[in-house]
């Protein structure tokens, strides 16, 4: 049947159908990845050696794909949007996987012998130090790893000078040079022991503030930012803090043997609960999850070894991912 010039006019103006997810450019989520690493689609059009107007042309049709807005300008650059952050591991991970197949050189990088040194909080080395042990000792024995101690206020400057190969923190380094990437991310639960009169009835904003509790300041800061106590004073009210320390390791005993409470991010928290020493209960209020990221000097993405391990940071992170999950669930 011949078209008429209505029909063709028709045709013109009708929007693109979005692509099937199997039949996405690879070209186009290499972009998706680098933009997210950069978080500037200036300095991500630098690294692509591309036109910015062609990584917003990219950026535009990844839209159009996942019908999802993906990044959201800011006057430093652009800020991932939920379902961008939710995807990016997986695509970053999908991206070294196929780098790894086109460079077999880098393949050996397993079987030599590697140092590093990773600047993490005891939060962060306590959930994730298991799944990392088990990931080396399946790919190489002679790789040896050193946590040290985590300040965020130094961390881009260790970086940059290369003492340390990588950081997690929950505020990522604001350097040009280096770069990251979310790796997991924890709500929070109220914690206390078991058979607290707390969590004999549904737990109200006022009961809340009104029992005694633990706070963790990492920092030992009396402005340290805290999202629950921010939480609380948008809503006019502040909560009684009785005890405060500077690590959540030590948080689970001392509400073991007291009448405090505290807020721990559900991971933790749903650990010490398997393990029978504390009990948990949603909080009356909403918080925004934290967010641990992952970040390295751009110097290292040329560096096989460092791209080795990354990699198995990434791998140890979705194992705890899983493993957080399914606890959940239980929960």
């Amino acid at each position: 049947m011949k078209e008429t010039k209505e029909t063709k006019g028709e045709r013109a103006t009708r929007p693109a159908e979005p692509a099937p997810a199997e039949r996405i450019d690879l070209n186009l989520l290499n972009v998706f990845d680098v933009v997210m690493t950069e978080r500037h689609v200036t300095r991500a059009a630098e690294r692509l050696e591309m036109t910015q107007s062609a990584v917003s042309n990219s950026l535009n049709r990844l839209r159009v794909q996942f019908k999802d807005q993906l990044f959201v300008k800011t006057p430093k650059g652009v800020m991932p949007t939920p379902r961008a952050l939710a995807m990016w591991p997986r695509v970053h991970q999908a991206m070294e996987e196929l780098h790894a197949a086109t460079h077999l050189d880098d393949m050996a990088v397993g079987d030599t012998d590697m140092r590093f040194r990773i600047s993490l909080g005891d939060l962060s080395a306590s959930l994730l130090a298991p799944h990392l042990y088990r990931v080396l000792a399946a790919h190489s024995a002679l790789t040896r790893l050193s946590f040290v101690p985590h300040d965020p206020a130094m961390a881009g400057a260790r970086l940059m000078r290369g003492e340390v190969d990588f950081a997690i923190g929950l505020e990522p380094p604001r350097a040009a040079v280096v770069q990251g990437m979310p790796l997991w991310s924890t709500s929070y639960l109220i914690a206390g022991r078991k058979g607290h009169p707390l969590f004999e009835k549904p737990i109200s904003l006022a009961s809340f503030c009104e029992t005694p509790q633990l706070a963790v300041n990492v920092l030992g800061e009396d402005d340290a930012p805290s999202a629950v106590d921010d939480a609380l004073a948008n809503r006019g009210l502040k909560r009684d803090v009785r005890f405060s320390v500077n690590q959540f390791s030590v948080a689970a005993p001392i509400l073991r043997e007291s009448e405090l409470i505290a807020v721990l991010p559900s991971r933790l928290a749903l650990t010490y609960t398997a393990r029978g020493i504390i009990e948990t209960r949603p909080l009356p209020f909403s918080i925004p999850d934290a967010v641990l990221y992952l970040t390295w000097h751009q110097r290292s993405n040329t560096l096989p070894s460092h791209q080795w391990l990354k990699q198995r940071l990434i791998e140890a992170a979705t194992q705890l991912n899983i493993d957080a999950e399914r606890e959940l669930r239980k929960g």
